[in-house]
């Protein structure tokens, strides 16, 4: 019997086909992959990009400042304005198109700078200038470059340089410094410094030169100093050095360069070159690099639109239109400026509580951006529109925009609709404001024209406040200047150093003047409180005091006022009885303190001015204020002058709240501009809900008797009373006036006249303070300046809500 074949399987078999099936299958997913990514990629990438996504914010209306009858004072008007974003996916010519537009653009003038600056505003901007220099200029340019070429090491000989040779290289090639020097080389640099600028004859201040000027310094003079830099900034140093120098051309071959390769040649060696330009060129190129510098937006992504030019005409904005495929990327948009409320007259309003918006700059990018703020927005920097930044800003809205590969919108869709800032409504009326605003202007303009009055009386101050409440009703200087030339270049420009800038700064919160007499109501408080002296007790004036060993200090009426109490002496206004006041608080530092006592009791002064809001900060709602300036001097003589306001200097602001503080009988209140906060609201004739409200605020009650302020209440009535110091400023007025006139030397020949006044007298409503510098020669009075002012606001007040009405809510609308 034969022998049984062997069964074969048939699993290899099936594991082979589908070990193939599986390999087949993916094979042709390779080549799928392949055929998709190499031959179809380029179609697929187009389809990724055609669409994309993006989110552009839309700006919020900014809350409007309304006045307490709520008429609008701050507004948004639209205007016209240029806007540029980059095209992704083309590459444009910007600086093209900023010339196009500087030839549209021409209603802006720019303020033209030096040429040097010129020159490294286009350099710092990687733009030319029409610049074509004739032989001889170009021949005259390459004999100052040379000397300076000469004198760099060549690229291969920066490895042997010490240290100190390093940095005087990196200096010449026009690099930051940012190399701090030891004290050892600084001074061997200024000795040397001193030692040939001696012999040249030249002054040259270096007590607290910065040490990139010393650098700069010891290249020009050639002078050697030690210095030794870490190992990795020596080795990048030599590296950017080395690349630099290779970069340079030798001096022979500078003919071969352009002019704009020379003009960069000498902003490097910091050479002087007048450019060949004309005064219209020249503003031309100005304008032209002003548009540049927006359009590139450093720091601002590239798909967020960069403000070109705002507030542009109508003509400029057809201009646009009319060549917009010259110019791609540009765009005109309509968007919302601040509109500043005029007075009928066309005079400017309120410039100093309203303040106006900027741009973010740099130095507040970071605090703006963490706080969510865009680039593009523009933020409040004086006034109340600083201070309350964060309730007039409004929540932005977002747009998603889908655009296309080639940067081209293909759809919208509104994400989130923006949110209108809240509105401030204030405690000043208009009218009144207005009224107070025409006063000083009349008194100061009348002043210049009058020769009797010294020509530094220039300008006015005075602020008024509600004595009950804190409200400040009103607050101006002149001169000031219309807030709208902040929106609107070409004025601003013109206007800016013939206007502005002498005027911006807020003097009634940042000003500070020494108070003359107005001190007198708190140096007798402070003397009947600590026992100094009685209400009735009589001090006889001669017309001088001893103060210290010998030293004689005059009354201003030098005959002397015979015997003078503390009503008095407010009525007429007496120095002796300070003078007086001064010595026996003296004697009191001596009794506790010994010899030198008596500066123990310039704190005791202090103590009480602060009580009063004198020398402190009073929490005004407007940023920026000054606690005043106060003196370093701690002599007898000074401890008497500060008994008639000689020695420390206090704002208008707080001169203000101090006289309201002696009217409503002690209590300190922070003065505030805003009444309430609204929530904003898109229809202007509607005031949307109330947020906030300022309500009277106690800073502190006075740390004085309150019959001492009765009596001190009792002497500035006095004072518009019979022979009182103020008695002709506020004759034959329909009610009584408390007041306290004031006169400060300022030791330039012309003395402050000031004055602080409340009424009426038996119900104080308002105080008012005025401050006219430098407006007084001797033998006038303090009222001859101050004086009209003051009336001018307490008759203006009651024409419009009436001295003697219940309350002025009661007369708001008449």
């Amino acid at each position: 019997m034969g022998e049984k074949k062997e069964q074969q399987t048939h699993i290899p078999t099936r594991l082979n086909i589908l070990f193939f099936i599986v390999f087949l299958f993916f094979a042709i997913i390779i080549l799928r992959l392949a055929f998709v990514q190499l031959v179809e990629g380029e179609q697929y990438k187009h389809d990724l990009e055609k669409y994309s996504t993006r989110e552009l914010p839309i700006a919020a209306p900014r809350g409007r400042i309304l006045d307490a009858n709520g008429e609008v004072i701050v507004s948004n008007k639209p205007v016209y304005t240029v806007t540029y974003v980059q095209d992704q996916n083309k590459n444009v010519n910007e600086e093209y198109v900023a010339d196009k537009l500087a030839g549209i653009l021409q209603g802006n003038e720019e303020k033209i700078g030096t040429d040097k600056e010129l020159l490294k505003k286009a350099l710092d901007l990687h733009a030319t200038l029409p610049i074509a220099f004739d032989d001889k200029a170009t021949n005259d340019l390459i004999a100052k470059l040379t000397p300076f070429l000469r004198k760099l090491p060549k690229a291969e000989q920066v490895n042997t340089l010490s240290d100190a040779d390093l940095v005087k290289t990196s200096v010449m090639l026009g690099r930051p410094a940012k190399y701090t020097l030891d004290g050892t080389a600084q001074e061997k640099i200024k000795s040397n410094l001193k030692a040939l600028l001696k012999t040249s004859q030249s002054t040259l201040d270096l007590k607290d030169v910065e040490d990139d000027e010393l650098l700069k310094y010891a290249v020009q003079y050639n002078i050697s100093f030690p210095l030794v830099l870490d190992g990795k900034t020596r080795d990048d140093l030599k590296k950017e050095l080395k690349a630099e120098l290779l970069a340079l051309p030798e001096p022979e071959r500078l003919k071969t360069r352009s002019d704009m390769d020379l003009l960069k040649y000498a902003a490097m060696f910091d050479v002087d070159v007048p450019l060949p330009l004309t005064n219209e060129q020249r503003q031309f190129q100005w304008r032209k690099m002003a548009i540049l510098k927006e359009m590139r937006g450093y720091g601002t992504p590239s798909y967020i639109p960069r403000r070109v030019r705002v507030n542009i005409s109508d003509k400029e904005m057809f201009k646009i239109e009319e060549r917009r495929t010259e110019l791609p990327g540009i765009s005109v948009i309509l968007e919302p400026i601040r509109q500043i409320h005029k007075d009928p007259d066309g005079t400017p309003f309120a410039t100093h509580v309203l303040g106006y918006i900027k741009p973010i700059n740099d130095s507040n990018l970071a605090k703006y951006t963490a706080l969510g703020y865009n680039l593009s927005d523009r933020v409040g920097v004086t006034g109340l529109e600083d201070y309350y930044e964060r309730q007039l800003k409004g929540k932005d809205g977002i747009m998603e925009i889908q655009v296309n590969k080639d940067s081209q919108t293909v759809e919208k869709n509104l994400k989130r609709a923006p949110q209108p800032g809240d509105d401030l409504v204030l405690a000043m009326d208009w009218r009144f404001q207005s009224k107070v605003e025409e006063a000083l202007k009349e008194t100061v303009e009348r002043i210049k024209k009058d020769p009797s009055y010294p020509k530094s009386a220039t300008e006015a101050h005075a602020v008024v406040m509600d004595v009950r409440t804190g409200d400040v009703l009103a607050m101006a200087s002149y001169p000031d200047y219309d807030l709208n030339l902040q929106y609107d270049q070409k004025a601003l420009t013109e206007n800016y150093d013939k206007v502005i800038r002498n005027n911006e700064e807020n003097k009634l919160i940042r000003g500070a003047y020494p108070p003359g007499s107005t001190a007198k109501p708190l140096g007798i408080m402070l003397a009947l409180q600590e026992g100094l002296i009685g209400p009735n007790d009589t001090i006889y004036d001669p017309g001088y005091y001893i103060v210290g060993k010998n030293t004689k200090k005059y009354n201003w009426r030098l005959s002397g006022h015979g015997a003078v109490n503390a009503r008095r002496t407010l009525q007429v206004s007496n120095n002796t009885y300070m003078y007086a006041m001064a010595m026996k608080l003296a004697d009191v530092g001596y009794s506790k303190y010994g010899r030198s006592g008596y500066k123990q009791m310039f704190s005791v002064v202090d103590y009480y001015n602060a009580q009063f809001g004198l020398g402190v900060k009073t929490g005004v709602d407007l940023p920026g204020e000054k606690s005043g300036w106060f003196s370093p001097y701690q002599e007898i003589g000074n401890l008497a002058d500060a008994f008639i306001g000689q020695y420390n200097s206090f704002t208008p602001m707080q001169l203000a709240q101090y006289c309201a503080t002696i009217a409503n009988g002690g209590l300190r209140l922070r003065p505030h501009l805003v009444k309430e906060v609204r929530k904003g609201t898109v229809d202007p004739k509607q005031l949307g809900p109330v947020l906030s409200v300022n309500e009277p605020e106690v800073l502190n009650r006075v740390d004085i008797d309150p019959k001492w302020i009765k009596l001190v209440q009792e002497g500035m009535h006095m004072a518009t009373q019979g022979d009182g110091t103020a008695s002709r400023t506020f004759r034959d007025l329909p009610f009584q006036v408390a007041a306290k006139t004031g006169t400060a030397q300022t030791g330039t020949g012309a003395d402050n006249a000031l004055i602080m006044a409340y009424a009426p007298y038996d119900n104080p409503k308002i105080a008012v303070a005025v401050v006219v510098p430098k407006s007084l020669k001797d033998g006038f009075h303090s009222t001859d300046a101050s004086g009209p002012i003051a009336r001018k606001i307490l008759e203006s007040y009651d024409e419009i809500y009436g001295m003697n009405a219940t309350s002025q809510a009661d007369q708001k609308g008449k």
